[in-house]
């Protein structure tokens, strides 16, 4: 190989380098955003993938494109295609997820799946978009890449709209500093049967014998709540603020509910502190399956 095929080689492999980076490093830090970020106070799990999941490919592909510009805006002597590049990293790196998966699944003992799923998750498919975009890799002759200077703006712009899009979750987060009635109002609105929570706990004896007629009930402001859609239902992990008219009380309540009814299909468990004193719910009527 000659020098010139070396410096040629280099500079595919570095720009493959850098958008395979964006492409690893965009996804992981929306996930970081989304787990500890706003969006993080009240996580909501789907059964089924729901459109949310396409914010994950579309952190992909931005920061696939994002990793070539940027290596181009350090080596200004050096003219490509960052399309066809962000488009090269992609690609291999879908193929190689594909590739991995098949024989990961399809050939290690049980034993052997922590270090498969290592393969399948981050080596192949790194090294299949690395090597995807060193092979989609285009120079372009400087006059022309010149002559469309015009398109730079535009992919500027859809950048924007595209960060905008991954961020929109953030700004409709859960307000965890709000009054109770807006938090509550919040949960109505966004929590499948928080209506329906609601309405179980400030039934409970105990509850409404300590703060009397409920004034409130909103997710507490400084712990971590879940709400999922499984087979049965709503499952629902919260920490609720009760307030009532002669006090208030915190509820944590770990439960399933049906999804158009008030029926509960489990309560795994209750715990309910007044004045500093905590008294364990273990039922409520009309539980489907109790707690054994």
């Amino acid at each position: 190989m000659s020098d010139g095929e070396h410096t040629n080689f280099g500079k595919k492999a570095l720009a493959s380098l850098a958008a395979t980076a964006g492409m690893l490093l965009l996804p992981a830090a929306y996930l970081i955003l989304e787990t500890y970020g706003p969006a993080g106070r009240i996580v909501f799990y789907e059964y089924l993938p729901g459109p949310e999941a396409v914010n994950y490919p579309l952190a992909g592909m931005l920061g696939a494109w994002l990793g070539a510009r940027v290596y181009g805006l350090f080596n200004p002597q050096t003219h490509y295609s960052v399309a066809r590049l962000a488009t090269g990293c992609l690609l291999g790196g879908g193929l190689g997820f594909v590739l991995a998966a098949f024989a990961t699944f399809s050939s290690l003992q049980p034993g052997w799946i922590y270090t498969g799923v290592f393969f399948v998750i981050v080596a192949v498919p790194v090294a299949g978009a690395w090597l995807g975009g060193i092979a989609l890799f285009k120079a372009t002759d400087p006059a022309g890449h010149r002559r469309f200077r015009w398109l730079q703006p535009t992919a500027v712009c859809l950048a924007i709209v595209w960060i905008v899009w991954l961020l929109i979750p953030q700004f409709r987060a859960f307000p965890k500093n709000a009054p109770l009635a807006e938090r509550e109002a919040w949960a109505r609105q966004h929590v499948p049967q928080y209506g329906s929570l609601t309405r179980i706990v400030g039934g409970i004896p105990v509850v409404a014998e300590d703060v009397g007629r409920i004034v409130g009930i909103a997710p507490t402001a400084g712990d971590a709540h879940v709400a999922g859609r499984d087979m049965d239902g709503i499952g629902m992990n919260f920490t609720l603020d009760v307030v009532g008219e002669k006090g208030h009380g915190v509820f944590r309540v770990r439960c399933t509910i049906d999804y158009n009814t008030n029926i509960i299909w489990t309560w795994e468990s209750g715990t309910w502190t007044f004045n500093g004193q905590t008294t364990e719910i273990t039922t409520v009527p009309n539980v489907v399956h109790p707690k054994q």
